[in-house]
């Protein structure tokens, strides 16, 4: 981080890997290891155009204290706008509208704790594509009732995501589209429109500071951060216990 007063900072609050396809016939998720490029700047272009009107282009804007306290300008990407207060918006919507017009009917699923279920949860609805929502037992009641109420099939099972995750695979749910919440090639495509956006928006940007999680922002970010200008320095920030 740099704290020369003349450099500008961005920092975004607020996840590379591809698409678990369609359950086969018997039951059984086909297990692979995807391609170093499985996901392109093309990608995000394309998802920019896909999404827009149905996220918010949120704004990135100076914050006076943290330049004061840093030393350098530093701007703030305000993904807490997005309607159900998370950038997990741009990657699920992007998802849903590459869905093949034959799959749609059949619905998606996925496992989350959280943000990622009520992204699937509210954008859905919205695209008439039914979305059921795993969730561990442990996840904030107050996201579970949201979702519901947008009118995903909420199933509460597992005491940790893991468990979550490991019930979407029964045969009940044969058919429904699995989207992982951030190794999924449509996820880090729709996250790197954020990274679009900021060099829009801070044109002269050096560095960029990205929360790390299940690496899939950083993944989006860091792809069209780097195609546009590779003189920005990007950096990931994860928990020491995440």
């Amino acid at each position: 981080v740099t704290t020369a007063p003349s450099r500008t900072m961005l920092k975004k609050g607020g996840s590379m890997g591809a698409r678990l396809p369609s359950r086969l016939a018997h039951g059984a998720r086909r297990h692979y290891t995807p391609g170093y490029d499985c996901v392109k700047f093309e990608d995000v272009v394309r998802a920019s155009h896909r999404i827009r009107g149905g996220v918010v282009r949120t704004q990135c804007e100076l914050s006076h204290w943290l330049s004061k306290t840093t030393g350098c300008q530093l701007y703030l990407k305000h993904e807490q706008q997005q309607f159900t207060g998370s950038f997990k918006e741009r990657g699920a919507r992007n998802a849903l509208l590459s869905l093949p017009h034959d799959e749609r009917h059949r619905g998606v699923i996925a496992a989350s704790a959280g943000n990622h279920a009520l992204a699937l949860s509210w954008h859905g609805p919205q695209l008439d594509i039914p979305v059921t929502v795993c969730m561990p037992v442990t996840a904030p009641m107050a996201k579970v009732d949201k979702c519901r109420a947008f009118g995903a099939n909420v199933v509460l099972h597992g005491q940790h995501i893991l468990e979550a995750r490991e019930h979407t695979q029964r045969p009940e749910y044969d058919g429904m589209r699995y989207i992982n919440g951030f190794d999924d090639p449509e996820i880090v495509a729709g996250a790197g429109t954020l990274g679009m956006e900021m060099l829009e928006q801070v044109p002269d940007a050096e560095v960029i500071v990205v929360p790390v999680g299940g690496a899939g922002l950083i993944a989006g970010v860091a792809l069209a951060v780097k195609t546009l200008n590779p003189n920005v320095k990007v950096i990931g920030v994860e928990p020491t216990r995440c």
